[in-house]
């Protein structure tokens, strides 16, 4: 989601006109923020506060990514009730000090995000993942069964494992989920996006300084597993 495209009733902070995509950008730090918050050490939470403004951290920028979506679809009464506050004239590094802006994000879109909305935050992920993902590689796949498809991601997983950097559990799970998103055509079920959902938000910094790693493991695991299907040939 673009947050160029979206369109949201301006309001005033402290009697200074700001325009849209200034207060969505606002707003989309402080979602990032108040949604990894509790996966913080006390001591990190002020460098994160800086980093989620100053540094473009890629699933810091998915998560920003996910709140222009969250506003572009906040319902009419929503978008009034956030018209309605007036903000301080304040600097980032102090925004936690507007209560109400705060009570504002972390019910309308911190809330729904961790709960009934939180699967949908989990495709997003992936989603946003599998785009940084060349394209020509996934069109050299074969096979377009369920059985084809069952032994791709078994071999997918298990190269994995041979990767020289090597990943947690979790990490694992995601790249996993993420070949099996691409190949079912975004039709997972819900409860797995649901616990990708989980995993990213707890772990988006994390993701963030590894995603070189991720990437480049997910590429390899990619084209090992092609170049074995290649190697035994069509089924008959």
């Amino acid at each position: 989601m673009n947050k160029n495209t979206i369109e949201i009733i301006d309001f005033t902070l402290s009697g200074n006109s700001k325009s849209p995509t200034a207060v969505i950008d606002f707003i989309s730090n402080l979602f990032v923020y108040l949604i990894h918050e509790s996966s913080l050490e006390k001591t990190q939470k002020k460098t994160f506060l800086k980093v989620t403004e100053e540094k473009n951290l890629p699933m810091v920028e998915m998560a920003k990514q996910f709140a222009f979506h969250l506003i572009n679809n906040f319902s009419d009464e929503t978008r009034h009730e956030l018209s309605a506050i007036q903000t301080k004239e304040i600097g980032f590094e102090n925004m936690l000090d507007n209560d109400e802006l705060v009570d504002f994000v972390e019910m309308e879109m911190v809330d729904p995000t961790t709960t009934y909305r939180k699967w949908e935050f989990g495709k997003f992920a992936i989603q946003h993942f599998i785009h940084e993902i060349s394209s020509a590689e996934f069109e050299k796949i074969k096979g377009n069964n369920d059985i084809a498809t069952k032994e791709f991601v078994e071999s997918f997983a298990s190269n994995l494992d041979t990767q020289a950097t090597k990943l947690d559990d979790h990490e694992k799970l995601f790249l996993i989920v993420a070949i099996r998103h691409k190949l079912s055509e975004n039709k997972l079920n819900i409860a797995t996006y649901d616990l990708m959902g989980s995993f990213v938000h707890r772990n988006l910094l994390g993701m963030s300084l590894r995603m070189d790693i991720l990437k480049n493991s997910f590429r390899e695991s990619l084209s090992l597993t092609i170049k074995n299907q290649n190697r035994k040939g069509p089924k008959r």
